[in-house]
């Protein structure tokens, strides 16, 4: 059916699926016979798929998705809901890109869509049993098992038992959302390094008044001084940065006299205010996290006089604060 309903996670976002996806459909579903052989075959034609799209879309309580990189924006998969009867529904026709890591997240998204979106009570799945590792898939995200149908599927010339597995929505909340949103989280760190070229932690900045008794306090912990620049008018900050065995990297600063770069960060009685990290390209991790994950900029480009490369502050949404320092 023809509807409206998006999900953003961490990593993939699924959104409905339009005449314009026809072509991926085909190239996904086509693009590894031995991992798709348990699924029905269809026609290289477009328009075939074109044609069953427009029956789709008349079809009641019907909801096909595109699986989308959050990071790149590129489709990597396909997801669905559907035979929705007695608040109970079905979910499959799921495929994603060789080389993919959508897998988990965007069945998260789906489990998000139908009980917070369409209010439904479960979700179950029906998969060939020979179809081991997808089996072993729904055991692995804590899926119950609810029976085993013989012969159940029939596929080319064979027949099929088939594996009913489903999670309900009191169970998502308790035994399985916690567990996929966790996975999804590592898959977006990993996506991240990716589209950035790397990623690498590099400091915490410490806003204080003076720097050389914040210094004292943290030498009783184990620090000692590594380097320091004395000031950098483009920042309106003097800083130094102190290192301890196992314990992270931190750059302590103070405003240069006349300057109230930290002011708002001493007034509110915080300290350690933002995290530092290296990029290769910053003009590449500007854009993905200004686009992509809608960072808004504090500090716009500039060349700092300590690293001699460009660095810039921004805000994430969850009021977090980066240095993207270009390496």
């Amino acid at each position: 059916m023809q509807h409206n309903i998006k999900q953003r996670g961490f990593a993939y976002s699924i959104r409905p699926i339009t005449l314009d996806d026809a072509q991926f459909i085909v190239d996904v579903r086509l693009e590894d016979e031995e991992r798709n052989k348990y699924v029905h075959k269809i026609s290289p034609d477009v328009n075939l798929q074109i044609n069953w799209l427009n029956k789709y879309f008349q079809t009641p309580d019907d909801y096909y998705f595109v699986i989308e990189n959050n990071l790149t924006g590129e489709r990597e998969g396909l997801i669905s809901i559907y035979n929705i009867e007695n608040n109970v529904a079905e979910w499959g026709r799921w495929v994603v890109k060789k080389g993919s890591m959508a897998a988990l997240e965007s069945v998260d998204l789906v489990y998000k869509v139908a009980f917070e979106k369409l209010n439904l009570g479960e979700l179950y799945t029906k998969t060939i049993e020979d179809n081991i590792s997808v089996v072993n898939f729904h055991k692995s995200i804590n899926a119950k098992l609810r029976e085993i149908i013989p012969n159940a599927v029939e596929l080319g010339n064979n027949n099929y038992n088939v594996v009913n597995q489903y999670v309900d929505k009191e169970y998502y909340y308790s035994d399985v959302k916690n567990l996929l949103e966790e996975k999804a989280l590592k898959v977006f760190q990993r996506n991240l390094k990716v589209a950035l070229g790397g990623f690498e932690f590099h400091h915490i900045g410490v806003a204080t008044k003076d720097i050389e008794k914040e210094f004292k306090s943290y030498a009783m912990l184990g620090y000692s001084k590594e380097d320091k620049f004395d000031g950098d008018l483009n920042q309106g900050v003097r800083g130094l940065f102190i290192t301890s065995k196992n314990q992270p990297r931190l750059e302590l600063l103070e405003n240069l006299e006349n300057s109230t770069t930290l002011d708002y960060w001493l007034n509110q009685g915080v300290k350690m205010y933002h995290f530092g990290y290296l990029v290769k390209d910053i003009e590449k991790a500007f854009d993905v996290f200004t686009t992509k994950l809608r960072a808004k900029v504090v500090s716009p480009m500039k060349e700092s006089q300590y690293f001699g490369k460009r660095i810039c502050f921004l805000m994430l949404n969850n009021m977090f604060m980066i240095e993207l320092i270009e390496e």
